[in-house]
């Protein structure tokens, strides 16, 4: 990679008008996919335009204080982007990745695969049929199944391979779920045991989370094969001429503008809109209302992506936004992580029952959302322990137990749950009353309502039928014992998966579902692969279509193939 210009100490100006890259730069007006909300004006105004709608001037050339020459660029350094970079360097391409902020992005810890050499010596094995008919009747058959398959046929490939490059550094304490009720006839509860952590707790004995470790393994490795990795560097443009192929990316550094020309592709893999409040209100309007947003790293998912494609003739995914919402006590001002539902029954400020408790993750942040102030409160007495092992008397699906075991201790009997309580009460996460009547002031409901929604609660746990919300009978336990305890339930956004339309290659395509020659995107500026919620079915799938499609886009572009 050859530096044609070298970098002088001016500042950089701003974007000026049109100039020798006129031709080149942001080649066209885009974004003619899903529809973004209602475009009524008032008679005689223009419509007002998105970001994305607005196509920038191109950047003067005599801004452009360096030029460098590569294969493949790839924008943004989370867990797709730093795969992508080490895969395509490691298969002889020249690549250089850029990145906005001033390291690399890690969050959460579990990285999704299926049929990986760890799982199958332990025993666990995949329908994958079922798996993809699940993947089917989740989304309501609205998303490229082809990108799910992708992810089904292809992800124990470079999970192979990073366990056993992890292996090497001595990272061998490799840890998957125990796929919680995968055989449950209902879907919306179901998981398989897909997640692979790089580490048996979340945190290391020296505090760095275990993704990140990954992550800088990975990068050291990428740098290793030759990737020029160049943080505080953020993609401006995209540079395309006419209808042509996409041959570059224009960046912004604090010492001026840089052009990358990029002889086999430019990848996209910013990440999300959880930082961006313009599409959030457009694409997620019921999570975007949500306080509680703990992406990270914060400035850094804020569709960068989605506006570069477009302003090139990119068009916007098909399907819906999909978050990924947890309900959490953390959200409430405390320190626990569980959602502190754990199937109890759930009222509102109305006092009133509102959902199945012992639903999935997103069906819980869902239907709390559209309650008064987006809360409710998990009701339960004092025979909590013993009510528990009848909602999960083998163990499995505890909602959040066996986090609550990294944190305070409880193990499988349940043992350590009253430290548990007694700490939440404290960080006034958690409401003990000797009444009904003083539980309901505590947590400012309508006492009336909340003490005939227990009543008549009672009266189908006595039942053994829910008639309310078909919750099954394991769960239906009386709120009969004093004291009487309730939990807050908060919503928390992680991330919002959102992204540009692409076909089964993942080359980004415009309205017509023509490919963009040269464009891919891939992690969750990747569009059509979720749509309205995440689902839990497969724990980890972010994180691994991220380091499939990683891994098998920079294979591809340094070999002049298709994934």
């Amino acid at each position: 990679m050859e530096a044609k210009h070298t970098l002088d100490r001016r500042s950089f100006l701003g974007i000026a008008a049109a100039s020798a890259l006129a031709a080149t730069s942001v080649g066209l007006s885009g974004c003619t996919g899903l529809s973004a909300g209602d475009q009524t004006q008032p008679a005689g105004s223009e419509p007002s335009k998105r970001s994305w709608e607005q196509t920038p001037d191109p950047i003067p050339s005599d801004q452009i204080k360096e030029t460098l020459d590569c294969d493949v660029v790839v924008i943004g350094a989370g867990i797709a982007g730093l795969v992508c970079a080490h895969s395509a360097a490691m298969n002889g391409a020249e690549t250089v990745l850029i990145e906005k902020m001033d390291t690399f992005s890690a969050r959460g810890h579990d990285n999704g695969a299926v049929g990986c050499a760890h799982q199958k010596d332990l025993g666990l094995s995949f329908d994958t049929a079922r798996m993809q008919r699940d993947w089917l009747q989740l989304t309501g058959c609205r998303t490229n199944v082809s990108l799910l398959n992708t992810w089904l046929n292809h992800s124990a490939e470079p999970m192979d391979y990073y366990i056993e490059r992890m292996a090497a550094e001595g990272v061998t304490d490799i840890a998957t779920n125990k796929g919680s009720n995968m055989d449950s006839d209902n879907v919306c509860i179901r998981e398989y045991p897909v997640s692979i952590d790089f580490g048996a707790t979340q945190v290391t004995e020296d505090g760095e989370g275990i993704q990140h470790r990954l992550l800088r393994f990975i990068e050291t490795w990428a740098k290793d094969e030759g990737a020029d990795i160049r943080y505080s560097t953020k993609a401006e443009q995209l540079i395309r001429n006419e209808e042509g192929p996409v041959t570059g990316v224009v960046a912004s550094t604090a010492d001026g503008y840089i052009q990358i020309n990029a002889a086999k592709g430019v990848v996209l893999a910013t990440g999300d809109i959880s930082g961006n409040d313009e599409m959030m209100q457009e694409f997620a309007p019921l999570v975007a209302s949500c306080e509680n947003r703990l992406y990270t790293p914060f400035g850094g998912n804020t569709g960068d992506g989605i506006n570069m494609a477009c302003w090139v003739g990119g068009a916007l995914q098909k399907t819906t936004a999909a978050a990924m919402a947890l309900p959490s006590t953390k959200a409430s001002g405390g320190p626990l992580a569980s959602d502190g539902v754990l199937g109890w029954l759930a009222v509102n400020k109305h006092g009133e029952r509102y959902f199945a408790e012992n639903s999935g993750g997103p069906s819980i942040c869902f239907s709390t959302m559209q309650q008064p102030e987006s809360a409710g409160y998990s009701i339960f007495d004092n025979d909590y322990a013993t009510k528990l092992l009848s909602h999960a008397p083998d163990g499995a699906n505890r909602n959040g137990i066996e986090y609550l075991g990294d944190l305070y201790g409880v193990n499988e009997g349940y043992e350590g749950l009253e430290d548990w309580m007694t700490k939440g009460i404290e960080e006034k996460v958690f409401f003990k009353a000797d009444t009904l009547e003083d539980l309901a002031r505590q947590i400012e409901a309508d006492g009336d309502a909340f003490l005939k929604t227990v009543d008549e609660y009672n009266g189908l746990c006595e039942s053994g039928t829910d008639t309310q919300f078909g919750k099954p009978s394991n769960y239906l336990t009386t709120v009969e014992t004093p004291p009487f305890y309730a939990s807050k339930i908060k919503v928390a956004v992680l991330v919002v998966p959102f992204g540009v339309n692409v076909d089964s290659h993942s080359r980004v395509c415009d309205g017509d579902d023509k490919p963009i020659e040269g464009l891919y995107a891939i992690g969750n500026v990747q569009g059509n692969f979720f749509t309205d919620s995440y689902p839990m079915i497969f724990s980890g799938i972010s994180h691994g279509r991220g380091m499939t499609f990683g891994w098998l886009v920079g294979k591809a572009l340094a070999s002049d193939t298709l994934v």
